[in-house]
């Protein structure tokens, strides 16, 4: 029984085993073949340091090379950045001038504008003047076509105003003489002022001629010869002073002036209309 029991073999294992295949999930990787040993070259015995030293100089050479171009990059915008800074200073100082000569503009306008009122005011009195010496020029006229008049001949160049007669003599002397030359005219030295001598004077036309005015010392005071002080020609002539010493009044036809009472020059002679 035992032996039977011996004999008897394990049951037989009916489960089927799976088999995986084990996958080489890396590639090997296929090596060159070595090349023939014909084409094999001989070991080079020394290698070339110097290539090696110059691609290391050639590395450290480039940074400076950036460096200083940087460096002239901020110089030029530094200089460039200064000649904006001046150009706008500039640019706000002729803008001041600019304004300064506008405004400058604007008070010599107004100027202008009030010369030209002065100015037209002074054509309106200038043309009536033109109109008044119109009129005493046809009247003097008048006076030379007659054959004579008060002041005797057309000829002995007198000219009579109202109710005297002057004359500018043709000699010249000094202003002391002027009286002494007169009397030889039949006439006197004019020596006083009447509210007609700027009549007188562009009548005769006169050219510098001595007037009976001159500077006394001892008055201080410019006077005629009867003593009395000018009236309508004070305004033309100078403060006095003691600097006027010898100094005798002259007159024109648009002027009254002073010089040396020792120069010579015509005089200007008076006499009433005769009868």
């Amino acid at each position: 029984m035992s032996d039977a029991s011996d004999c008897e073999q394990p049951p037989e294992n009916t489960e089927q085993t799976e088999t995986i295949p084990i996958v080489d999930l890396e590639p090997s990787l296929a090596l060159p073949p070595p090349p023939p040993e014909d084409e094999w070259g001989p070991i080079p015995e020394h290698t070339n340091v110097n290539a090696s030293r110059f691609s290391f100089s050639l590395y450290g050479i480039i940074p400076v090379i950036l460096g200083i171009f940087s460096l002239l990059l901020l110089m030029l915008c530094g200089f460039f950045g200064y000649q904006y800074f001046q150009s706008v200073q500039e640019s706000e100082s002729k803008m001041k001038s600019f304004n300064q000569w506008n405004e400058s503009f604007q008070n010599k306008e107004k100027k202008f504008i009030q010369v030209q009122k002065l100015l037209d005011q002074n054509k309106e009195i200038l043309e009536k003047l033109q109109n008044q010496n119109k009129n005493m020029t046809e009247a003097l006229q008048e006076l030379k076509a007659k054959g004579g008049d008060g002041c005797g001949s057309p000829l002995s160049h007198w000219v009579q105003h109202r109710d005297h007669c002057y004359y500018q003599t043709m000699k010249t002397v000094s202003w002391s003489e002027c009286s002494d030359l007169c009397v030889f005219w039949n006439a006197t030295f004019l020596n006083t002022e009447r509210s007609r001598l700027m009549c007188i004077l562009k009548l005769l036309a006169v050219n510098q001629t001595w007037l009976g005015l001159s500077y006394k010392e001892k008055d201080n005071e410019w006077k005629w010869e009867d003593g009395s002080l000018p009236s309508g020609l004070k305004w033309r002539l100078p403060k006095p002073s003691m600097d006027f010493q010898g100094k005798c009044v002259y007159a024109g036809v648009h002027t009254v002036g002073i010089d040396n009472c020792t120069m010579s020059s015509s005089c200007l002679c008076e006499k009433p209309v005769c009868a």
